[in-house]
């Protein structure tokens, strides 16, 4: 495998970091992944992901090398039409999709609702910069 790359404008700052996974299913660029087993990856099952993702930076076949971006600018496909400043998250098929924001009613009912709601929350990828309609490329900041 080759180094991870990880760039920095100072030592206390970073732009971006990419690491090399390897593919454990056919992705394509701009993807959505999370980690399955040691250095592989694939799309999300479930949406939003409550795992740590990060974005395909090349396409790769089942079970060959792929760049991934953990942390940094990138494009992605959207699920349903993303605006700049939105808050994202995985979608189905290794999109992104807006997260929407809590209401009072999200936080009443039963404890297990309100957890499920409150773990929604810890599945935000980053925010949009330039959005999308559906199915279009909107760039995004991963953190």
């Amino acid at each position: 495998m080759s180094t991870d790359t990880f760039e920095a404008t100072s030592p206390h700052i970073s732009d971006r970091y990419i690491t090399r996974e390897i593919a454990g299913e056919a992705l394509t660029m701009g993807q959505v992944v999370e980690i399955t087993a040691d250095q592989t990856v694939k799309k999300p099952t479930t949406n939003p992901s409550l795992k740590h993702c990060g974005i395909c930076m090349t396409t790769a076949a089942i079970n060959k090398s792929i760049s991934v971006l953990w942390r940094g600018r990138a494009r992605a496909t959207a699920y349903g039409a993303i605006t700049a400043s939105d808050p994202v998250s995985s979608g189905p098929g290794g999109t992104i999709q807006t997260l929407a924001n809590l209401t009072a009613t999200d936080l009443t009912g039963t404890s297990a609702a309100i957890a499920i709601v409150l773990n929604a929350r810890l599945s935000v990828l980053g925010f949009c910069e330039i959005g999308a309609a559906s199915g279009g490329s909107a760039i995004i900041f991963v953190f």
